[in-house]
């Protein structure tokens, strides 16, 4: 078993040959790269040919890769890439609709210290349905943002988007989520205050 080393230190052995970091790389980031992928289309077998794709020409090319301070980022970047040059290059993937990709977004949790029980679960299921309301590149850059932990700056670059664009799509998505807690909270106090 390899030992932990540090990204730096790992992303070097793999570039000078070592299988066992290229392993390590592959099982640190496989699972988040395929999360990630459904965030982009709901194409399974593009998403996972281009993992596989990916770690492959990765491998192949590995004497020639520059280094990097974060390996998942340029992981990110790189399977973004391929999937968009596939689907550009697919005109029958053209046709697609991204909307209909599944939304992994039951994580969205409301602070429910003043809410509970069906209040919760009816807030949860808005912000669901408000969620996929949302364009697919705010759902991206949110994903990106709150789930990978990306900074406005990797985002952009990963979504291939300037600053502002990437700051514009997280800005808009959150007023928009926002708009519909408020106006949800607004709503039950309202309810509640009739029961008095």
């Amino acid at each position: 078993m390899l030992s932990a080393r540090p990204h730096s230190a790992l992303w070097h052995a793999f570039r000078q040959g070592d299988r066992a970091a290229f392993q390590q790389i592959y099982g640190l980031y496989a699972r988040d790269l395929l999360n990630y992928g459904y965030k982009v289309t709901h194409d399974v077998p593009l998403i996972e040919d281009s993992i596989h794709d990916l770690f492959i020409e990765l491998w192949q090319s590995r004497a020639n890769l520059s280094d990097t301070d974060s390996i998942r980022f340029y992981l990110f970047r790189s399977l973004r890439n391929k999937i968009t040059k596939t689907r550009n290059r697919d005109l029958f993937f053209q046709a697609a609709d991204i909307n209909d990709a599944p939304l992994a977004v039951d994580d969205f949790i409301i602070e429910n210290t003043l809410i509970e029980g069906e209040e919760v679960q009816r807030i949860n299921q808005q912000l669901l349905k408000s969620f996929a309301l949302l364009t697919p590149r705010q759902q991206e850059a949110l994903n990106l943002r709150f789930y990978q932990h990306f900074s406005n700056e990797e985002i952009a670059q990963i979504m291939g988007v300037n600053y502002q664009s990437a700051c514009r799509f997280i800005y808009a998505a959150l007023k928009t989520l926002r708009e519909v807690v408020r106006i949800l909270s607004v709503g039950l106090l309202w309810v509640g205050l009739e029961g008095f």
